[in-house]
């Protein structure tokens, strides 16, 4: 019993005079730190068509969607890189033909925290439209919308024609 405590003795005399690996600071050192690291993501609005498959593949709902106010299009992706686990299956799954619209930008992204809500909200990847954009988008749907209309006005006084030359 004597042996068996002496040796309990030991083990926590060396546990303490010995230095764990797990001591070191980590605030110096970057968090993703492999060169299989895909980096943090790119978001292209102009080639983005809105199409949410990012979003519905994502396993861990990093990426939610940012509502626009045109009628086509009307949605970008934006991702919370505090939730992101940099799988890249949003890459993989966009439509977007010859570019993709959502890549991940690849080498290194220091992401430490203090774990404070607002630290939180550093972390994602916005899409900043510029407001120029938005207006000739707007513009370019009225221009549409007003030119189906006077199509449909002429197809309209056209039949109205046609029916009155067969009365």
């Amino acid at each position: 019993m004597i042996v068996e405590v002496l040796k309990k003795v030991y083990r926590v005399s060396k546990a303490l005079w010995v230095k764990s690996p797990a001591t070191h600071d980590i605030r110096s050192h970057l968090m993703h730190d492999t060169p299989r690291f895909r980096g943090e993501h790119t978001i292209d609005y102009e080639t983005c068509i809105g199409c949410d498959a990012c979003n519905k593949i994502c396993p861990t709902h990093a990426i939610t969607m940012k509502h626009l106010p045109f009628k086509k299009q009307n949605i970008v992706p934006e991702v919370n890189l505090s939730v992101c686990i940099f799988c890249g299956l949003c890459e993989d799954v966009c439509p977007t033909k010859p570019e993709k619209s959502i890549i991940l930008s690849g080498g290194r992204y220091d992401m430490i925290s203090g774990g404070w809500h607002q630290d939180q909200q550093d972390f994602w990847v916005h899409v900043d439209i510029p407001q120029s954009y938005i207006d000739e988008r707007l513009e370019a749907e009225e221009a549409t919308r007003v030119k189906k209309e006077m199509m449909a006005k002429k197809k309209e006084a056209q039949l109205h024609n046609e029916k009155e030359d067969k009365a």
